[in-house]
């Protein structure tokens, strides 16, 4: 006899269709006696062995639940340092930016060039001052040097006065200053002149 029963429990094979019969007319008897059989034995035992890992998953699930919650804080925290970082890296990338920018050899010749002409138009002030009669670099009023008047004379004799103290000391700072202004525009229109030559090289390092 083959039935959908007993192809699901072969072990009813054994037993005769009359017993079956009178099995399935109770549904108490029927259940008790499914039981008894080996597959849902085995059924049976392979459910409760899956039920008690699930309880010790769940278990341990609750063992880690604080170390998971801490964790979860510190990956959060340690993704808001790192957009922070970010945001960061950004600002330093302009300000490399800027700074490269003002460093370029290109951006320096042309400093140089202007320092250049900064420079001569300097000691052409200087020169100016003085020969208008103001003390060089001062500009402070009252401090026109007057030359002395040709064939005049201290006190009416023939020695002519040439020991003016502030005369002397007025063309000394003159000296002084212009010479160091055309120096300095000398020493930048030779470096003006080889960087225009290509004598000028740059190193990245």
């Amino acid at each position: 006899m083959s039935t959908p029963l007993v192809q699901q429990f072969p072990s009813l094979s054994q037993y005769p269709p009359t017993f079956l019969k009178d099995l399935l007319s109770s549904p108490e008897l029927t259940e008790a006696f499914l039981f008894t059989l080996p597959e849902v034995k085995d059924l049976a035992a392979e459910v409760e062995k899956l039920g008690k890992e699930n309880d010790d998953l769940a278990r341990r699930n609750l063992e880690l639940r604080d170390e998971l919650l801490a964790l979860r804080d510190a990956t959060a925290q340690s993704y808001a340092y790192a957009e922070g970082l970010k945001r960061q890296w950004i600002d330093i990338e302009k300000v490399q930016s800027n700074l490269y920018q003002r460093n370029r050899p290109s951006f320096l010749h042309l400093r140089l060039r202007h320092s250049l002409t900064a420079q001569d138009e300097l000691s052409e002030k200087i020169a100016s001052a003085f020969i208008d009669g103001r003390s060089a670099g001062a500009s402070l009023p009252g401090s026109r040097v007057d030359s002395p008047a040709p064939n005049a004379y201290a006190d009416g004799t023939s020695t002519p006065i040439y020991g003016d103290r502030t005369q002397s000391k007025a063309i000394d700072d003159f000296t002084n200053e212009f010479k160091a202004a055309r120096k300095t525009y000398h020493k930048r229109a030779i470096w003006a002149e080889r960087w225009s030559r290509g004598e000028v090289a740059w190193r990245d390092d």
